[in-house]
């Protein structure tokens, strides 16, 4: 009886022990994946609220909550120059990368800053990047060697132009130092008359605020975010000429194929959707940015005709793709003359698309 009586509680035990492992499993599946995000730029701004806002909780709705992000704004994780090598030694899962902050590890995508004219419309500036990321490889490649996959693509709003003093055109510029994020940038400035100066993203207001530089040409969106034009509140915009570099949006490799293949295309699709989403905050924000700026007392011109041409001087910008050719074959790009014609006509057919 007594062993009878030993038997029926082992039998309990072990139920017992079978439920609870059940639970404890069963709680450890649904647990949520953590993925960590990093972007440099601070939150409010058009950007950075829509990555907070539609971004990351598209990509939670569709994977039915089975990830998470802890997500790290202002370089509060990684600053601009860090995110790159961030993403590929996992100190985050995913981060926005600047190309403009790699010329020498992404010589590829320096490219896009040689064709300064391009479509106004957020889905034919979409169709240029996705068109060169299949029909380019090297794209792939760049990415693919900082142990990186590309999930999403933004832009910034159109080229402006923020000064210390009056400015109404691009001659305006002449003699003054002006600051720029990208080598081709500085030297159209160069080019156009101005003094180009080099600073650092996070210390242009200060640089702005001390007389260090006299003005910055960045994106119009950037700037608003950064509130440049507190410090320097004379604006030449310039909205025929994009500002070219992709903002890119990427997962560690390791990481992502790491992920279940559901949440794989859970992700995907949300990137997808957000890109189509996108196109809203796009068309919508670039009068509202306008309209509060000029309530906040800031002198807002717009670029001329011939402005315009300046910045897209043919024969100028002939003379820096044939640096860029040159100096991809040294990196390793040997079709790069190719790659630079391929780009001409991608770019002459997204402008086609406008009309």
């Amino acid at each position: 009886m007594k062993s009878k009586s030993i038997k029926i509680i082992s039998s309990i035990i072990f139920v017992l022990i079978l439920v609870m492992s059940f639970f404890i499993f069963s709680s450890a599946a649904e647990k949520p994946i953590i993925l960590k995000y990093s972007d440099s730029d601070p939150p409010g701004g058009i950007r950075t609220d829509f990555l907070r806002e539609f971004w990351l909780p598209e990509m939670v709705k569709q994977t039915n909550g089975k990830v998470e992000f802890h997500d790290f704004w202002g370089s509060a994780l990684l600053g601009p120059p860090e995110a790159l090598k961030g993403v590929k030694d996992g100190i985050t899962d995913m981060a926005m990368i600047f190309a403009d902050f790699y010329p020498k590890q992404l010589p590829a995508y320096q490219i896009f800053r040689l064709f300064p004219k391009s479509p106004s419309k957020w889905k034919n500036i979409a169709w240029i990047y996705h068109t060169a990321f299949e029909e380019i490889p090297e794209f792939t490649a760049e990415l693919e060697a900082w142990n990186q996959k590309l999930l999403f693509v933004t832009v910034g709003f159109p080229s402006a132009m923020a000064a210390t003093y009056p400015i109404k055109s691009v001659e305006d510029i002449i003699g003054k130092k002006w600051r720029a994020s990208s080598r081709w940038h500085l030297e159209t400035l160069k080019h156009l008359g101005a003094i180009p100066v080099s600073v650092p993203w996070v210390d242009v207001y200060m640089a702005l605020s001390t007389g260090t530089i006299d003005g910055v040409l960045t994106n119009y969106d950037g700037l608003h975010m950064m509130k440049f034009h507190e410090a320097a509140p004379n604006l030449l915009l310039g909205p025929d000429l994009w500002w070219a570099t992709p903002f890119l949006h990427t997962i560690n490799l390791d990481k992502w194929n790491s992920l279940p293949k559901d949440v794989q295309e859970g992700i995907l699709k949300a990137c997808r959707i957000a890109e189509e989403k996108f196109d809203e905050v796009f068309s919508r924000e670039y009068d509202r940015v306008v309209a509060a700026q000029r309530e906040a007392g800031c002198t807002v011109n717009f670029m001329s005709d011939d402005d315009v041409t300046k910045f897209s001087d043919e024969t100028f910008l002939g003379g820096l793709r044939n640096i860029w050719v040159k100096e991809a074959k040294e990196t390793g790009i040997e079709d790069a003359a190719y790659i630079m014609k391929r780009m001409k006509i991608i770019m002459e057919e997204g402008i086609k698309k406008e009309k």
